[in-house]
C-alpha cells in the first residue's frame, strides 16, 4: 500500500480523522453540535502537540519516511485547524431552524471571511513544508521557533470565543466574534512575526488551558433553547425581530 503506516504517522492519522467527526458534528444540528465538534477540534490539537515528538522517537527514519511525515502533517493539519474551524463558522452563520440568519449581507461577509481564513492555512501550510525541507538539509536540529503564528492556535482560540460569549450571557452562537477571530488569525498565519516554540512547559500549560476550556464549554451546555414541549420546538415557535439579532438573548 501507498504511503506510511508505523506508529510515527498514527497520531497524524487519528488526529484528521477526529478533524472530520468534527465537521460532521458541526453540521448535525443536535443539542450539543457546536460542542462536539469544538471537542473533536481540541482533541485534533493534543494529537498534532505529540505527533512530532512519537515520530522523532525511531532513529531509524529513512529520508522517504522524514519528508512523508513534513507533508501528511500538513495536509491533516489544513482539515483541521483551516477546514473545520472555517465550516464550524459557516455553519454558524448560514444558520438552522433554531437559531436562523437575518442578516444576509453578514452571512455573505462570514462566508468569504471563512473562505479566506481557509486559503491563509493552506498558504501558511504549504509554506511551512517548503521552509522545513530547506532547513532539514542545513541541520538535524529540532526547530526552535516559527514564523507566523500556527495554524493549531486556532484548537484554544475558538473554544475560548464560544465559552466566552455563553458566560457574557449571550444565547445565541457568537457569529460575529468567531468570524473576526478567523480573520485576524488568517493574517497572522502569514504574517512573518518570529515566535519561540513551546517546549514541554509549555505544552503541559496549553493542555491545562483545553482542559480548563472542555470544562467550561460543557458547563455552558452549549447554545441549546430550553422548550417546555421539545415535540414543538421549532412550530410553535414566533421570533421577533429584535430576537434573530445576532448575540441577542432569546427567551425560552
Amino acid at each position: 500500500m501507498l504511503g506510511v503506516y508505523n506508529y510515527t504517522v498514527v497520531l497524524t492519522y487519528l488526529g484528521m480523522l477526529f478533524a472530520c467527526a468534527g465537521i460532521h458534528f458541526a453540521f448535525s444540528n443536535s443539542d450539543r453540535s457546536f460542542i462536539l465538534s469544538l471537542l473533536c477540534l481540541m482533541i485534533a490539537g493534543v494529537m498534532d502537540m505529540f505527533d512530532g515528538k512519537v515520530a522523532s522517537t525511531k532513529k531509524n527514519r529513512s529520508s522517504f519516511e522524514k519528508q512523508f511525515g513534513i507533508q501528511i502533517d500538513s495536509m491533516a493539519d489544513l482539515i483541521s485547524y483551516g477546514v473545520l474551524p472555517a465550516l464550524l463558522v459557516y455553519k454558524l452563520a448560514i444558520g438552522d431552524s433554531i437559531y436562523p440568519h437575518v442578516h444576509p449581507v453578514g452571512v455573505r461577509i462570514t462566508m468569504c471571511i471563512c473562505a479566506i481564513y481557509l486559503l491563509c492555512a493552506l498558504v501558511r501550510l504549504s509554506f511551512f513544508n517548503v521552509d522545513e525541507a530547506e532547513r532539514q538539509k542545513n541541520t538535524d536540529e529540532h526547530r526552535h521557533e516559527y514564523k507566523g503564528l500556527p495554524v493549531t492556535s486556532i484548537a484554544l482560540v475558538l473554544p475560548a470565543v464560544f465559552i466566552i460569549s455563553y458566560f457574557a450571557g449571550s444565547r445565541r452562537p457568537p457569529i460575529v466574534p468567531s468570524t473576526v477571530i478567523l480573520a485576524f488569525m488568517g493574517i497572522a498565519f502569514i504574517t512573518p512575526f518570529k515566535m519561540i516554540k513551546p517546549g514541554f512547559a509549555g505544552k503541559v500549560l496549553m493542555i491545562a488551558i483545553g482542559i480548563a476550556e472542555l470544562v467550561l464549554l460543557f458547563l455552558g451546555k452549549a447554545y441549546c433553547l430550553s422548550f417546555d414541549n421539545p415535540t414543538t420546538q421549532t412550530d410553535d415557535i414566533t421570533f421577533s425581530a429584535e430576537q434573530l439579532i445576532y448575540d441577542e438573548p432569546l427567551n425560552d
